[in-house]
């Protein structure tokens, strides 16, 4: 009879300690966000990794870009902006042309420029592609970014699109220490964007790793003490990663325009996804799109004079989210800057000074 009993209370121990262990790797828990008290904004992507010889950073950077041929992904040239290849252009990686020219992103005049122009048109973040190394050409240039915005006073706030991770095949221990790093030494800088206290951070190509993984990511760091808001760019898959992430973003929508897809149901579900699971939600607004410098054979989405972008900002007006997203302020390899070029001037920050206001008025 003791003999029994033992055997029953050994085996209780064990579906205790069974629950306990699974309990702890399925429960997920994530920080509470009063949803009912989200400022509204309007953020825009900035890709922050250009250089010039007659800039700081002395040397071509991503002006010189690749040409690469998508059938077989090899490239097979480089762009040179020593060469000029027409009156006061040079060949850059880019079917626009900057109207500051092929600039750097670590002078002071640039970023001054930048802010100034992006404050205007009612922008009130820059979320900027980081994908690392830390201490790294990337990092470095973010760094040098908010020490320009605190010496020039901007009303900008800042915030990081982890990326790079998927191109390198990145480890998920890899990608634990990056984020660590992220949040350690920018999560509590003063131009940091901070939702109620939580630092925000973007993650690119979310889908590269399963659900699970990145519940083991978010929760070590999590572990660590580190309480950022994770925002997914996993549209497709966006019941399952709301489970573990705090929110749901697209970078882009241009494969969706080119394929012809329906933008507005695409959003919705988007919306519909992120208040079933007490998510944030951001929308993100297009003025083209055009990579046929830089790919062969790259697409191209035609701008029509602003029809796009006009179209792309109604779509998000109707459904009227929290915060919306451009892709992109200086993205000049896709061509889907609005940052001022030789081509359209001012025209699409004057665009977006419109629907801001549009934006900002909406309760």
């Amino acid at each position: 009879m003791k003999w029994a009993l033992s055997v029953v209370v050994v085996a209780v121990l064990i579906l205790l300690v069974y629950l306990l262990i699974y309990r702890k790797e399925s429960v997920f828990e994530k920080p509470e966000i009063d949803l009912n008290n989200v400022p509204k904004l309007v953020m825009a992507f900035y890709h922050g990794w250009y250089g010039s010889p007659e800039g700081p950073t002395k040397k071509w950077v991503h002006w010189n870009h690749w040409i690469m041929d998508i059938k077989t992904g090899k490239i097979v040239k480089y762009h040179n902006p020593e060469k000029f290849v027409d009156e006061g252009r040079r060949d850059i990686g880019a079917v626009h042309y900057p109207l500051l020219g092929p600039y750097d992103v670590r002078s002071l005049e640039t970023l001054k420029a930048h802010f100034k122009w992006a404050e205007d048109a009612g922008i009130n973040v820059f979320v900027f592609d980081w994908f690392g190394p830390p201490g790294g050409y990337i990092d470095k240039n973010f760094d040098i970014m908010l020490k320009a915005a605190t010496i020039l006073n901007s009303s900008l706030r800042f915030a990081i699109l982890y990326d790079g991770y998927e191109y390198r095949k990145a480890p998920p221990e890899e990608v634990i220490n990056e984020l660590y790093y992220i949040i350690r030494n920018y999560g509590s800088h003063p131009k940091y964007l901070r939702l109620q206290e939580f630092p925000v951070i973007f993650i690119y190509a979310s889908q590269y790793f399963p659900c699970n993984t990145w519940a083991k990511i978010i929760r070590e760091l999590r572990g660590k003490g580190l309480k950022a808001l994770f925002l997914c760019d996993a549209v497709s898959k966006a019941d399952e990663y709301l489970k573990v992430f705090d929110g749901i973003y697209t970078y882009s929508p241009a494969g969706v325009l080119n394929a012809g897809q329906d933008l507005l149901q695409l959003y919705s579900r988007m919306m519909y996804e992120a208040k079933r699971y007490r998510a944030l939600c951001a929308l993100t607004v297009l003025p083209g799109y055009d990579d046929t410098a830089v790919r062969i054979p790259g697409f191209i989405i035609e701008r029509k004079n602003g029809e796009t972008y006009n179209y792309t900002w109604s779509v998000v007006l109707e459904l009227n989210p929290r915060w919306v997203m451009i892709c992109s302020w200086n993205e000049w390899h896709e061509g889907t800057e609005i940052e001022p070029s030789l081509e359209y001037g001012y025209k699409y920050l004057e665009l977006t000074k419109v629907h801001v206001s549009t934006f900002k008025k909406k309760p």
